[in-house]
């Protein structure tokens, strides 16, 4: 959201009116420090002390006369007396109502004070401060840990730990029980999200465990239970466990068929696509990324609408329709730069790179790798720095640029120390890099070095868990 959002929109957002989309995009425009925005949420967002003078003058709800107070109606004989009950039951979600409001009045200046401070500091300030420890606040933190993931998976990570703490120390008599375990096993699977980007795959496969042990005892929500599977489909694609992905959408088709949510059957027929697409099944992939595209909302997730349409824009090159590829690309960069974070941005340069590449567009494409190469390395991203330096390489390769080739060989030693590159990875880079120095590389051994890296992150990830 690049623009100041509407003052109605950020009155709505302080009576939690807003639909989830929307109240993120709020929340990413408030986190980059825009003080006209800061004044009108102050003026618009209901405070502490009004919210607790609505508790204290809210009544009950006018009573049909014609029922009367044992639940029938005049002249019946007397039943069951539904009426205190009903009463009961509506003072209970009032209060709720109320209390929530008066968290949410708190919870963005909250975070604002939290992310401005030391991980260390953040820790000490989210198990000692009872302030924290509200719904309103716990939720506003896991939105803003999933926001960076797209940007800084680093700090995604941090922020993740820090939801899963506040949601355990939630109050289950304030809130219910119940609810509370569906907003832990939320925070777990986000964490488990988070540790996926950073290719720790051993303890995201522990987090998302909890997660669903969690939802054994939540209130059921099947939405709820949908977001933790399409998350865990997303670990096990990462993992080329591809069956077992596959069988984890069909729950999620089935709970959006349950509920009549056709968005989020259109996320699941996404994240199908994108996965088809890891299984080097391009074509089946495209089908499911049409599909799922024309089922969500994009009003609802535009960011959801980016993701889809760049794994598809990525396929249809990489399967040659290049024409396609290029109107699509063209046709959702306004998206791209709506949606502004640098993740996003980085992926958009590197098909751009990639397209370039293939149209034979040797120097725009270098000159788009390049860049994205640097900032990836930049963000300790090393696997996906390893498989841009080989589209890098593949450029190399078909212009016959060698002492290019052994520059970029030594350019990245960087790569080799990247916290997410495992041994065996190492040693098929190392080919790589010999190969290099030799003059011996050719567009078959990048093709077989990049395949292996592939297979080899899976692979060492589910040796990994199984070792723990």
């Amino acid at each position: 959201m690049n623009k100041h959002p509407h003052p109605t929109l950020l009155a709505r957002f302080g009576r939690g009116r807003l639909q989830r989309h929307r109240s993120r995009e709020v929340v990413r425009h408030l986190l980059t420090d825009c003080d006209d925005c800061r004044r009108v949420t102050s003026h618009l967002l209901p405070t502490a002390e009004a919210s607790a003078r609505l508790e204290e003058e809210s009544i009950s709800p006018s009573i049909d006369p014609s029922i009367d107070k044992t639940g029938g109606t005049p002249g019946d004989m007397p039943a069951l007396e539904y009426g205190p009950a009903f009463e009961r039951s509506w003072r209970e979600v009032k209060r709720l109502q109320i209390t929530l409001a008066a968290e949410r009045s708190e919870a963005f200046e909250l975070l604002r004070e939290l992310l401005i401070q030391s991980f260390e500091r953040q820790w000490e300030s989210v198990t000692d401060a009872s302030r924290q420890h509200t719904w309103a606040f716990c939720d506003l933190l896991l939105d803003t840990a999933r926001e960076w993931g797209f940007q800084e998976p680093g700090r995604a990570l941090e922020l993740s730990r820090l939801g899963v703490e506040v949601a355990q120390r939630l109050d289950g008599a304030v809130y219910g029980e119940a609810r509370v375990h569906d907003l832990v096993a939320r925070a777990w699977a986000g964490l488990g999200n988070a540790q996926r980007i950073r290719s720790d795959f051993p303890a995201a496969e522990k987090s998302f465990a909890r997660a669903e042990r969690l939802l054994k005892s939540g209130t059921g929500d099947p939405v709820e239970k949908a977001q933790v599977l399409l998350l865990k489909a997303s670990l096990r694609g990462n993992q080329q466990r591809f069956r077992e992905a596959f069988l984890l959408l069909d729950r999620v088709m089935s709970l959006g068929h349950r509920c009549d949510d056709s968005h989020l059957c259109g996320k699941a027929l996404i994240m199908r696509g994108f996965l088809l697409g890891l299984a080097n099944d391009p074509e089946a992939a495209i089908r499911h990324l049409t599909e799922g595209l024309q089922k969500v909302d994009p009003a609802a997730d535009p960011r959801l609408v980016i993701v889809a349409q760049h794994n598809l824009t990525l396929y249809l090159a990489e399967g040659g329709r290049y024409c396609e590829a290029v109107r699509l690309l063209e046709s959702a960069r306004p998206l791209y730069y709506q949606i502004g974070d640098q993740m996003s941005l980085l992926r958009l340069r590197w098909l751009e790179g990639k397209i370039a590449s293939a149209l034979g567009h040797f120097t725009e494409a270098e000159e788009f790798l390049r860049g994205v190469q640097k900032e990836l390395i930049e963000r300790e991203l090393g696997y996906d720095a390893a498989l841009l330096s080989l589209d890098l390489a593949t450029i190399y390769a078909r212009q016959g640029r060698s002492a290019e080739m052994r520059r970029l060989a030594e350019e990245m030693l960087p790569i080799f120390k990247s916290q997410d590159i495992h041994r065996e990875a190492i040693a098929a880079l190392f080919v790589f890099q010999k190969a290099a120095e030799m003059e011996r590389v050719t567009l078959g051994l990048i093709r077989d070095v990049t395949g292996y890296l592939k297979e080899s992150r899976a692979t060492w990830s589910l040796r990994s868990s199984e070792s723990r």
